[in-house]
Protein backbone atom coordinates (compact mmCIF):
# COMPACT_ATOMS: atom_id res chain seq x y z
CA UNK A 1 0.00 0.00 0.00
CA UNK A 2 3.04 2.26 0.07
CA UNK A 3 3.01 2.49 -3.65
CA UNK A 4 -1.02 4.18 -3.67
CA UNK A 5 -0.72 8.31 -4.22
CA UNK A 6 -4.29 9.95 -2.83
CA UNK A 7 -4.94 13.16 -5.01
CA UNK A 8 -7.54 15.86 -3.67
CA UNK A 9 -6.65 19.27 -1.64
CA UNK A 10 -5.87 19.09 1.93
CA UNK A 11 -8.52 21.25 4.48
CA UNK A 12 -5.72 23.87 4.73
CA UNK A 13 -5.59 23.99 0.86
CA UNK A 14 -9.15 24.80 1.00
CA UNK A 15 -9.36 27.54 3.42
CA UNK A 16 -6.80 29.43 1.75
CA UNK A 17 -8.88 29.53 -1.40
CA UNK A 18 -11.84 30.57 0.10
CA UNK A 19 -9.92 33.23 2.66
CA UNK A 20 -8.63 34.55 -1.28
CA UNK A 21 -12.01 34.85 -2.73
CA UNK A 22 -13.71 36.35 0.37
CA UNK A 23 -10.87 39.05 -0.60
CA UNK A 24 -11.81 39.44 -4.10
CA UNK A 25 -15.49 39.80 -2.96
CA UNK A 26 -14.78 42.01 -0.41
CA UNK A 27 -13.10 45.05 -2.99
CA UNK A 28 -15.13 44.12 -5.97
CA UNK A 29 -18.35 44.14 -4.08
CA UNK A 30 -18.24 47.81 -3.24
CA UNK A 31 -16.61 48.76 -7.22
CA UNK A 32 -19.86 46.95 -8.57
CA UNK A 33 -22.56 48.60 -6.66
CA UNK A 34 -20.98 52.16 -7.31
CA UNK A 35 -21.27 51.05 -11.24
CA UNK A 36 -24.88 49.96 -10.38
CA UNK A 37 -25.61 52.91 -9.34
CA UNK A 38 -23.70 55.40 -11.41
CA UNK A 39 -25.79 53.09 -14.24
CA UNK A 40 -29.00 53.84 -12.79
CA UNK A 41 -28.51 57.89 -12.61
CA UNK A 42 -27.75 57.56 -16.14
CA UNK A 43 -30.68 56.08 -17.09
CA UNK A 44 -32.37 58.47 -15.25
CA UNK A 45 -31.11 61.20 -16.55
CA UNK A 46 -31.53 59.56 -19.97
CA UNK A 47 -35.69 59.17 -19.67
CA UNK A 48 -35.50 62.47 -18.00
CA UNK A 49 -33.86 64.25 -21.13
CA UNK A 50 -36.39 62.12 -23.39
CA UNK A 51 -39.25 63.71 -20.90
CA UNK A 52 -37.82 67.21 -21.17
CA UNK A 53 -37.91 66.92 -25.72
CA UNK A 54 -41.71 65.66 -25.33
CA UNK A 55 -42.03 68.70 -23.60
CA UNK A 56 -40.49 70.73 -25.35
CA UNK A 57 -42.51 69.60 -28.77
CA UNK A 58 -45.76 70.20 -26.55
CA UNK A 59 -44.82 73.70 -25.75
CA UNK A 60 -44.29 74.27 -29.79
CA UNK A 61 -47.71 72.78 -30.51
CA UNK A 62 -49.70 73.71 -27.60
CA UNK A 63 -48.10 76.29 -25.96
CA UNK A 64 -47.67 74.62 -22.49
CA UNK A 65 -46.29 71.59 -20.86
CA UNK A 66 -47.89 68.99 -18.64
CA UNK A 67 -47.34 67.84 -15.59
CA UNK A 68 -48.20 64.05 -14.14
CA UNK A 69 -46.17 61.12 -12.97
CA UNK A 70 -45.24 57.75 -14.03
CA UNK A 71 -44.84 54.88 -11.47
CA UNK A 72 -44.10 50.93 -12.49
CA UNK A 73 -47.23 49.33 -12.07
CA UNK A 74 -48.95 52.41 -10.84
CA UNK A 75 -49.75 55.72 -12.17
CA UNK A 76 -48.95 56.52 -15.75
CA UNK A 77 -50.70 60.36 -16.58
CA UNK A 78 -47.17 60.74 -18.69
CA UNK A 79 -48.34 57.96 -20.84
CA UNK A 80 -51.71 59.45 -21.10
CA UNK A 81 -50.77 63.19 -21.08
CA UNK A 82 -47.08 63.35 -22.82
CA UNK A 83 -47.21 60.01 -24.82
CA UNK A 84 -44.14 58.79 -22.67
CA UNK A 85 -43.38 55.70 -21.17
CA UNK A 86 -39.86 54.22 -20.51
CA UNK A 87 -38.30 51.65 -22.65
CA UNK A 88 -38.76 48.66 -20.75
CA UNK A 89 -41.44 47.36 -18.22
CA UNK A 90 -38.93 46.04 -15.37
CA UNK A 91 -38.05 49.75 -14.84
CA UNK A 92 -37.96 50.29 -11.14
CA UNK A 93 -38.20 54.40 -11.36
CA UNK A 94 -40.87 56.83 -10.54
CA UNK A 95 -41.33 59.80 -12.52
CA UNK A 96 -42.72 62.75 -11.42
CA UNK A 97 -43.26 65.94 -13.49
CA UNK A 98 -44.31 69.08 -11.18
CA UNK A 99 -44.70 72.28 -12.63
CA UNK A 100 -43.48 75.56 -11.29
CA UNK A 101 -46.68 77.60 -11.59
CA UNK A 102 -49.80 75.40 -12.73
CA UNK A 103 -52.24 76.16 -15.10
CA UNK A 104 -55.85 75.97 -14.95
CA UNK A 105 -56.41 72.49 -16.21
CA UNK A 106 -55.58 69.50 -14.39
CA UNK A 107 -52.27 68.23 -15.32
CA UNK A 108 -51.24 71.66 -17.54
CA UNK A 109 -48.91 74.14 -16.06
CA UNK A 110 -49.45 78.16 -16.74
CA UNK A 111 -47.93 78.81 -20.12
CA UNK A 112 -45.46 81.24 -18.69
CA UNK A 113 -44.27 77.95 -16.21
CA UNK A 114 -40.87 76.00 -15.84
CA UNK A 115 -41.20 72.62 -14.60
CA UNK A 116 -38.81 70.00 -12.88
CA UNK A 117 -38.55 66.50 -13.32
CA UNK A 118 -37.84 64.08 -10.60
CA UNK A 119 -36.55 60.41 -11.04
CA UNK A 120 -36.50 58.26 -7.77
CA UNK A 121 -35.09 54.27 -7.59
CA UNK A 122 -35.53 52.33 -4.42
CA UNK A 123 -31.84 51.47 -4.67
CA UNK A 124 -30.73 54.85 -4.64
CA UNK A 125 -30.32 57.22 -1.49
CA UNK A 126 -30.85 60.75 -3.48
CA UNK A 127 -33.49 61.60 -6.22
CA UNK A 128 -32.46 63.05 -9.76
CA UNK A 129 -34.16 66.43 -9.97
CA UNK A 130 -33.35 68.59 -13.40
CA UNK A 131 -35.56 71.67 -13.71
CA UNK A 132 -35.93 73.40 -17.09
Amino acid sequence: MTGIKESGFSLVELMIGLAIVGVLMAIALPAYQTYQAEARVGVIRDNIQSIHLLQVERRTSFGEYVEGTYAPGGAATLTTRLGWSPGTSVDEITYVVACTTDGTKTGECAPNSGYSVTGTHPDLADPVILTF
